[in-house]
């Protein structure tokens, strides 16, 4: 079974896939099974949740996510953050580059209650 919002990875040709409707089947790639990429939140992971961890500020505007602590490197850099709101009813996904500062602000919008990361090296990264 899959839920709304999950992100699953094939580990044989690297697609990365996001469920918009939950439902009962299974998600396959490249004939295997695809892998439920869980994200990160806690200091388990050797200091690696500081650099990884999406920042959410608030303001009486808009939020923004953004990270200033990761390399953005062609080898090593946040690929996407993705923020949605209190009800899962609004979701608001960037996409990044090597070389791109990691911001995302989304004007009007007060009430985001989860923002996650995907780093190309070490995954998914969320941050309540």
């Amino acid at each position: 079974m899959t839920n709304k919002l999950e992100i699953y990875k094939c580990n044989v040709c690297g697609n990365i896939v996001e469920v918009l409707v939950s439902g009962v089947g299974e998600l396959v790639c490249c004939g295997e099974s695809m892998e439920l990429l869980k994200p990160k939140n806690s200091n388990s992971d050797n200091g690696l949740t500081e650099k990884h961890t999406p920042e959410i500020i608030t303001d009486n505007e808009s939020t923004t996510i953004q990270m200033t602590e990761h390399p953005m490197t062609e080898n090593h850099y946040i690929m996407m953050v993705q923020a949605e709101d209190a009800e899962q009813n609004n979701v608001y996904t960037k996409f990044f580059h090597p070389n791109d500062k990691v911001e995302m602000k989304v004007e009007g919008v007060k009430n985001i209650k989860k923002a996650v990361s995907y780093c190309n090296i070490h995954g998914l990264y969320e941050k309540t």
